[in-house]
């Protein structure tokens, strides 16, 4: 029993042995697995201690860097401040001569305009005393399709920025600019209003008793019917002239009773039509009145007393007027048409009468037929109509050179205004010009007459007075 108890033991003895020689044999597997693991770790720490030695390295140079960089910095702050320094010690002295200059020019600049509006009230006192005919220039806006043919850098129509009267016309053909110096030149689109501002003291001076004539010329298409009759909704002169006598007389009310009357003629053809009447057969004709003044016979004369009063008027008027579309105008006037307002001013203290005649002329375009497309019926107008301005530029031309015969009774439109051509009265052209390159013979044309009626004298004009 002894010995198989020591047998068993034996067995399993080695069977514990055979066991631990298996956990051996595993625990030296893990082991040498242990040991590789250490030294990749060994190596890994190696590895990172070798970076961190760089990145410290790297960092101490950077350190390095940026001492040299704030040093360099601090350095160039100091001599940009020394600059900025020295600059506003230099510019202290400078900013003061700069605004000494400014204030001398503000004050030159104030001077000339001083000067210049005194230059003008001289002028205009000149002009009243010699009685010289007044002249504006106006020119109307560009159409889109004359924008094509406008020369390359430079503008046909040109103004003085420092002078309202004066303008400009290039010409392509002759390559180069001419000046023209009038009272008043309209080059920036300015409206009616602004227009008729300019307009109203000559206007309204017929109250005083002064035959007053305006009236528009130029090349048929440049807005001289705008700038007379304009469009219901924005008036020209004829309706803005009546409208201002009206709100005078409201003014004058307590002192002066005042009668305001008009007319509306058509020169067409040579022939005179009262455009306020529907007879189209009465005969109309320019007579001589015995105190000298001129009239026409058979003439309506309405009264007028309101603003609708004299739309109604014009309104009629206009309807009758002879018109006709050419390659030029859509709506060519072919026909002169001639508003006259006549004012009878009776003042209560002391007693006088003054009476005065204001004439607002909206002329027949001057035409180039060959341009114009006129055939026919319309030749025929055109001709009359060259033909009756060219009889006013021979009045103009006589009146300048003071000639002893002045030739009015060569056209119908001269005869008719011949007490405000060549009397006491006051006159005023408006020459009406078009911005395009196309138009530029024409618009000299025009101007350059403009220019020989602005040296007509007509001598200072007289009041019509009758007092008692």
């Amino acid at each position: 029993q002894e010995v198989s108890k020591l047998s068993r033991e034996l067995s399993e003895v080695q069977q514990e042995k055979l066991a631990l020689q298996g956990q051996v044999k595993v625990a030296e597997r893990d082991l040498g697995l242990s040991q590789k693991e250490l030294e990749a770790a060994r190596a890994t720490v190696a590895k990172s201690a070798k970076l961190q030695k760089a990145l410290q390295t790297s960092i101490q140079t950077l350190h390095e860097n940026a001492k040299a960089i704030r040093s360099t910095q601090a350095g160039i702050r100091s001599h940009c401040q020394t600059q900025v320094r020295s600059i506003t010690d230099d510019f202290i002295p400078l900013r003061e001569r700069l605004l000494g200059v400014v204030n001398d020019h503000n004050e030159l600049n104030r001077r000339y305009v001083e000067l210049f509006e005194e230059r003008k009230k001289l002028h205009n006192l000149v002009l009243e005393l010699k009685g010289n005919i007044r002249v504006f220039a106006r020119c109307r806006p560009m159409k889109d399709h004359e924008k094509k043919d406008e020369p390359k850098g430079e503008r046909t129509i040109s103004a003085d920025s420092q002078d309202d009267t004066k303008l400009g016309v290039y010409s392509e053909v002759d390559q180069r600019r001419k000046w023209f110096d009038f009272d008043k030149a309209f080059l920036h689109g300015e409206n009616q209003q602004q227009v008729f501002e300019e307009v109203k003291p000559l206007a309204t001076s017929v109250l005083d008793g002064y035959n007053v004539c305006i009236f528009a010329y130029g090349q048929t298409g440049t807005g001289k019917t705008y700038t007379m009759e304009g469009p219901k909704e924005d008036p020209g002169l004829n309706t803005r002239c009546l409208q201002e006598l009206f709100a005078i007389k409201r003014q004058r009310s307590a002192t002066a009773d005042t009668s305001v009357t008009i007319s509306v003629t058509e020169i067409y053809n040579e022939t005179i039509k009262d455009l306020l009447d529907s007879n189209k057969n009465k005969k109309l004709d320019v007579r001589i009145e015995k105190d000298g003044s001129v009239g026409v016979s058979n003439l309506v004369e309405r009264q007028v007393d309101t603003v609708e009063d004299v739309q109604a008027s014009m309104n009629e008027a206009s309807s009758n007027r002879s018109v006709a579309q050419t390659d030029m105008n859509e709506h060519s006037s072919r026909s002169h048409c001639i508003v006259t307002v006549k004012t009878v001013v009776e003042q209560k203290d002391p007693k006088c009468k003054y009476v005065g005649k204001l004439h607002l002329v909206d002329l027949a375009g001057s035409e180039n037929t060959n341009r114009s497309g006129a055939k026919g019926k319309q030749m025929t107008e055109a001709s009359n109509i060259n033909k009756s301005l060219a009889a006013l530029g021979d009045v103009m031309m006589s009146l300048q050179g003071k000639s002893e015969h002045v030739p009015y009774r060569n056209s119908k439109l001269t005869m008719m205004l011949k007490d405000s051509l060549g009397g006491d009265a006051k006159t005023l052209m408006i020459v009406q010009i078009s911005p395009a390159q196309t138009s530029c013979v024409e618009t000299l044309s025009s101007l350059n007459f403009a220019s020989r009626a602005r040296n007509v004298e007509l001598g200072k004009a007289k009041k019509n007075v009758v007092k008692g």
